[in-house]
């Protein structure tokens, strides 16, 4: 998992395919019968279960498809001016029969989005390790670094914006070309071009195989273990991991799953019996018959003890991390840190397609050992902390916008928010964009050797939420509340 918390300001949070279709209206991001069955429980999949036949149409309402789509493909008028029309049609089809299910996680995924998703439960990938998203076409901005990549070893920081690869400037680009641009390059080596805080600067960076599953630190007698995903390899990584922190003498564990959205369960079954007796239950599965089957611990694996284990979670804490959570709290007592997590408590299948495509739909909802339903609610910690607000605050997208003082924007709010936290004398932090916040703003303009002008504009925001990243990177152990709240609690305080 990438460690979240080297770059963990995260101004704007990874999303997967199904939470990008149900908001794509509201904003644009992308990081991405032979049918193979791939069943796992990533944001509620689930290993071994089996596909439900439903109540077929009648014959009547097929040929009524049928005949629509002959007519759309061959009289529909503005029909020929569009590539792939038929391909197109079908698509359509198909996402609005699913979407008409009103359930976000049942999905149908192209081509990019079904590569994207297969791809991130791999645990692994050749490239630098960065996750960055696209405002437009010319700006690129970085919101995720990998720890231990190459890119966190190269310097790279979560807001830097990607300006040019190898030269070639990063201009009416998506992101699939700018990915392009990194992974299809066949040197082992190779130069990113950023702006940081309104300057370039030119970063040289190697490519190899980055591991993005588990990570682990010590804080005296406390191990900190943090998971980014249930991925392939995440079981054995955090057998790894325990053994290290064992050895380090360990008494006290803390269970890092902030912005950890589900993974395998096969995965999380594993870490799960290192830390649970054998035969303990956690988690039971409710299909449509009402059924339901009890999922436990794995025999024979090596249980690791602790005196107190502390699990920290957020709103992005999702599927398996919160059947985890939910499984230490109710039979070890660990306590709960952070925020309410997501609320992802439904079991999908996968369908992949030989086009490429895949279909993922809803089978199950999972429930917790003490019987407890969280989907749609999610898990309330016993211990609430929250991170500065600046933390929260997304940069709204930003083309030619200028905003002078005296108006009212999303983005004033962003920015004031943003200048508060870096320390600037704002006198608000909502949409009206103040005179005194004008001042502020010209202060940064000036320290950051911009143009003064004392409006808001894309250039502006952008520096703001690079400056907000590098003060998170310096400053987090003063800044990261939850972690340490976390540590009280397991140094007994």
């Amino acid at each position: 998992m990438a460690e979240k918390k080297v770059v963990r300001y995260k101004l704007v949070r990874h999303k997967w395919p199904d939470e990008i279709q149900a908001e794509k209206k509201r904003r644009q991001r992308r990081m991405g019968v032979v049918a193979v069955c791939i069943v796992c429980f990533f944001g509620g999949f689930f290993l071994n279960s089996t596909l439900h036949q439903t109540a077929a149409a009648s014959r009547d309402e097929f040929q009524k498809l049928e005949e629509i789509y002959s007519i759309m493909s061959d009289k529909f008028y503005f029909g020929k001016n569009q590539k792939n029309l038929n391909q197109k049609l079908i698509d359509g089809a198909i996402s609005g029969m699913v979407d008409a299910g009103g359930d976000i996680h049942t999905s149908y995924l192209d081509n990019e989005q079904t590569e994207s998703f297969t791809g991130s439960m791999e645990g692994s990938f050749v490239g630098i390790g960065i996750q960055f998203y696209g405002v437009d076409e010319s700006t690129f901005i970085i919101d995720e670094v990998l720890k231990n990549s190459p890119a966190e070893e190269a310097g790279f920081l979560m807001g830097d914006q990607i300006y040019a690869i190898d030269g070639t400037v990063c201009r009416n680009m998506t992101t699939s070309d700018v990915k392009a641009l990194i992974t299809n390059s066949k040197c082992d080596e190779i130069t990113l071009e950023i702006i940081r805080e309104n300057k370039h600067k030119k970063i040289k960076v190697k490519k190899a195989t980055v591991q993005d599953s588990v990570y682990s630190s010590v804080r005296g007698k406390t191990g900190i273990l943090e998971l980014d995903t249930f991925a392939e390899t995440s079981g054995e990584e955090v057998k790894s991991h325990l053994e290290s922190l064992k050895k380090e003498g360990c008494e006290s564990l803390i269970l890092d799953l902030r912005d950890n959205t589900g993974g395998y369960l096969k995965s999380a079954q594993e870490i799960a019996s290192y830390l649970l007796p054998d035969n303990t239950v956690i988690f039971r599965e409710e299909t449509k018959d009402g059924t339901k089957e009890d999922y436990k611990t794995i025999n024979g694996y090596e249980r690791f003890k602790y005196k107190k284990i502390v699990v920290l979670v957020n709103g992005d804490t999702a599927s398996a991390a919160e059947v985890l959570t939910a499984a230490l709290r109710e039979h070890l007592g660990a306590t709960v840190v952070g925020e309410k997590t997501y609320g992802k408590g439904t079991v999908q299948v996968p369908l992949t397609f030989k086009d490429g495509t895949m279909f993922k739909y809803t089978t199950a909802e999972w429930i917790t050992p003490k019987g407890e339903k969280i989907n749609g609610k999610g898990i309330t910690p016993d211990v609430q902390v929250k991170l500065d607000e600046a933390f929260y605050t997304s940069a709204p997208v930003l083309k030619k916008e200028v905003y002078k003082p005296d108006t009212v924007s999303a983005a004033a709010k962003s920015a004031q928010i943003y200048l508060k936290f870096l320390g600037y004398a704002v006198d608000r932090t909502d949409e009206y964009f103040s005179y005194a916040s004008s001042e502020a703003l010209k202060q940064y303009q000036k320290d950051k050797g911009m143009k003064v002008t004392g409006n808001i504009d894309a250039d502006t925001l952008t520096s703001l939420l690079s400056s907000c990243a590098l003060k998170w990177h310096s400053e987090e152990a003063v800044l990261d509340t939850q972690m340490k709240k976390a540590v009280e609690l397991t140094n007994g305080n």
